[in-house]
């Protein structure tokens, strides 16, 4: 028996990963544990040709924390978070907190899950100004009008894209360099043509991202270290 992690979310087919983490497979919320069995040892000669890939000591995983002193990335950038003394309070239970010239300034004496959720909303206000920028972009290239942007606090799910044709992203997409954001952009586009991941839809995504496999080994590999720190939102 071939061991997996399983990873079930709103898709329609069965996908294998390669991830530091090991072997993952992502499957519809209804696929049968038997069905997704058969699949992967239906795969246990491609599996095996790249076992090496995932077989590095616990210890070489790439983690990150979230204290004063440490960083995390935005935009491809590792960058400190700061304690400020000026970052006060607006009123109880509302925690201030920015990020400017590459530094995340967040309020004095905060315990680590507070400091977390400053962060996710720093990210998420980061997100909410840059994302729909970059959809903009692309839609005018691609010919595109969507119904809307929003950004969530989904995990494990970069974006996806409604039957309305409204798109929504994760704010941890910002975690991501540039060029890996505007690739799940253009993913995310792309489904307004095709509702699949058929050649076509393919054709269409690598048309306006060409390095478009790169940008999404750099997103697998950024969400096992994003798993591996254990990040929760409030």
């Amino acid at each position: 028996m071939i061991k997996y992690r399983l990873i079930r979310s709103n898709r329609k087919t069965l996908g294998l990963y390669i991830t530091p983490r090991g072997l993952e497979v992502r499957s519809p919320f209804g696929a049968p544990k038997t069905e997704i069995d058969r699949f992967v040892e239906s795969k246990r000669s491609w599996i095996e040709k790249h076992r090496p890939k995932w077989d590095a000591p616990e210890c070489e995983r790439s983690r990150f924390k979230c204290g004063y002193g440490d960083a995390v990335p935005f935009r491809g950038r590792e960058c400190p978070i700061v304690g400020s003394p000026i970052m006060k309070t607006e009123k109880p239970g509302y925690l201030r907190g920015e990020y400017a010239d590459g530094v995340f300034l967040i309020a004095e004496g905060l315990p680590a899950p507070d400091i977390r959720f400053v962060l996710s909303r720093i990210f998420k206000r980061e997100a909410e100004c840059h994302i729909p920028r970059r959809v903009r972009h692309y839609a005018a290239l691609m010919q595109l009008a969507p119904a809307g942007v929003g950004i969530t606090s989904a995990f494990g799910r970069w974006g996806s894209c409604s039957a309305k044709k409204r798109l929504n992203f994760a704010w941890m997409l910002m975690m991501a360099d540039d060029e890996a954001i505007d690739s799940v952009v253009v993913h995310e586009l792309a489904h307004m043509i095709h509702a699949n991941h058929s050649a076509a839809f393919y054709e269409t995504v690598y048309k306006y991202c060409p390095d478009y496999e790169k940008q999404r080994r750099k997103l697998r590999a950024l969400g096992v270290r994003i798993a591996d720190a254990g990040w929760k939102v409030r």
